[in-house]
């Protein structure tokens, strides 16, 4: 089964993902972007933090994971952004259709 590259990005609100997902976007460095309310629990500055979030789950080549990476810590509100991504395995005419927004 052909790969594509899965980033999962926390962001503070929906508003953020939305305006992450579009600069992705019409820089055609994603195929697709999924994104979802999360509650997040952390240490920061000493302290336990609890927040509402927002994850950005994007889909992308695996040629692509420096350049979407690099674009998302310069576009992205934190200090600190989470910027994780991993290989998935992926129907062959999903990727198809990935490969050619791309």
């Amino acid at each position: 089964m052909p790969k594509l590259l899965l980033f999962y990005v926390p962001c503070k609100d929906e508003a953020e993902t939305l305006h992450l997902s579009k600069l992705l976007l019409d820089n055609k460095l994603v195929a697709c972007t999924n994104s979802m309310p999360i509650k997040s629990c952390y240490f920061w500055q000493g302290n336990i933090e609890n927040d509402n979030e927002h994850v950005l789950i994007v889909k992308t080549l695996p040629e692509k994971a420096k350049e979407v990476s690099l674009f998302i810590e310069q576009h992205h509100s934190y200090d600190i952004a989470c910027i994780a991504f991993w290989k998935i395995k992926v129907n062959e005419h999903y990727f198809e259709w990935a490969k050619n927004q791309l």
